[in-house]
């Protein structure tokens, strides 16, 4: 995993609201400076997929958790599963 920044927020002097600035730039500005990280997606398999997918279709389950429709609620049940540590 590269744990280089990936961009560098500036922290303006004048008016204290970050700012997003390419690394080209960086060294004609001043002010504070602040590293900012990404990390590594989270994959599910297609096994796991699946088997939500199979799970956002049965009968009138989305209803009942909320959901106006059984594609909303399998996007639900991705995001869950994907944040899940």
């Amino acid at each position: 995993m590269n744990n280089e920044p990936v961009a560098w927020m500036l922290l303006g002097l004048e008016d204290r609201k970050p700012k997003l600035i390419n690394l080209q730039v960086i060294e004609h500005l001043e002010g504070t400076w602040i590293p900012l990280y990404t990390h590594p997606a989270k994959t599910l398999t297609d096994d796991v997929v699946n088997e939500l997918w199979a799970e956002s279709q049965e009968d009138g389950i989305a209803m009942q958790q909320g959901f106006t429709t059984q594609q909303h609620y399998f996007a639900y049940l991705i995001l869950r599963k994907a944040s899940e540590k």
